[in-house]
């Protein structure tokens, strides 16, 4: 058995794993984990600081912004603009026709006069129609 070792985030005393012998740095508690990884992850960057640097500009450079794609994917794909066109549009209706819940806060009342104050009394509802009894307030 190997010897303990001491976590050096809770400093609690382990046995390291067999098969990581001393390559265990941690008493393998999540909180102890998640500080290793992020000590490890800070002395990683701190070796390699030129790893990420230019990556994103390289990458613009050689495909373009994500609008230059999109563009380009549709003038290339004419079947998936009108694939896409009728989804929309099948999407839409379908969002317009389904019912109101009367506890709805996206309940609306269109008044023909310019202004009006209603207070409403009273909702009631079949499938498809709301009925809504209000009283001037």
């Amino acid at each position: 058995m190997l010897p303990r070792r001491r976590c050096p985030f809770c400093r609690r005393w382990f046995h390291p794993h067999p098969r990581l012998k001393q390559r265990q740095k941690t008493c393998g508690r999540a909180d102890c984990c998640r500080k290793q990884k992020k000590r490890s992850n800070q002395q990683w960057r701190t070796d390699h600081p030129d790893y990420f640097r230019d990556t994103y500009a390289h990458q613009k450079e050689i495909y373009g912004t994500r609008a230059d794609y999109k563009r380009r994917y549709r003038e290339q794909h004419p079947d998936y603009v009108r694939r896409n066109a009728a989804f929309v549009r099948k999407w839409r209706l379908r969002l317009r026709s389904t019912p109101v819940s009367p506890t709805s806060p996206d309940l609306h009342v269109t008044i023909e006069s310019e202004r009006a104050s209603l207070r409403i009394a009273q909702v009631s509802h079949t499938s498809r129609d709301i009925f809504v009894t209000l009283f001037p307030a």
